[in-house]
């Protein structure tokens, strides 16, 4: 049987997917909304699979307690979801992925009989002999990890300045990398489009986030 660890800060969407997934034969032993909450229960319950969202607001990701937890039992089947087609939105890198961990974004999954199928392989394959290191490949941007992070800034509504200073460059190398960004997302060359708005456009649409919800900081 799969025994759960669910981690979701959205307390709706929490609740929910406890009760679907147990109805579907899972057995959800902890659910909790932040790492806080997860590391805690994992000292008092067993459990053989984590389903983390990636970005779980403030504090620590999803990632980062998969890895905590990995630490104390290296078999642990790692499902991330998220509506991030690429972690590096969100601010995480892919090197930071766990081994055999599944990225899984939530506009593919269809039912939740599908994520259970997912999960029963996460565990089989940490199970496996060999322990088969790849999971469920990572959608990515054709960004680099700087380029990823400076749209995700530009998302956030900082200025060039700002983001030179936060990422301890020259504004010119930003105007530069911004440039670049636009051109591969098909965004430039238009000059009654705004390359910023459209830019920050296209970091919502790839995230799942509506136009109103700020990037994770």
């Amino acid at each position: 049987m799969l025994r759960v660890l669910l981690v979701e800060n959205d307390t709706l969407l929490r609740s929910t997917m406890e009760g679907a997934l147990e109805q579907r034969g899972a057995l959800v032993v902890a659910a909790c909304a932040d790492a806080e909450e997860a590391l805690a229960a994992a000292d008092r319950v067993a459990f053989n699979i984590l389903l983390t969202d990636l970005d779980l607001g403030t504090g620590p990701n999803g990632i980062v307690i998969a890895h905590a937890l990995r630490r104390q039992r290296p078999d642990l089947g790692v499902v991330v979801l998220t509506s991030y087609r690429d972690p590096r939105l969100a601010g995480a890198k892919l090197a930071q992925l766990p081994d055999g961990a599944d990225y899984v974004v939530k506009d593919t999954v269809s039912d939740l009989t599908m994520l259970v199928e997912v999960m029963d392989r996460a565990v089989a394959r940490m199970g496996a002999a060999g322990r088969a290191p790849a999971g469920r490949p990572v959608v990515t941007l054709q960004l680099t990890d700087a380029q990823t992070e400076i749209l995700r800034l530009v998302a956030l509504g900082l200025t060039n300045a700002e983001i030179a200073r936060a990422r301890s460059v020259t504004e010119a190398s930003v105007e530069r990398t911004i440039n670049r960004i636009a051109h591969r997302l098909g965004i430039a060359g238009d000059p009654m489009r705004n390359p910023r708005v459209q830019m920050t456009r296209a970091y919502f649409s790839l995230s799942g986030a509506s136009d109103d919800q700020p990037p994770a900081p």
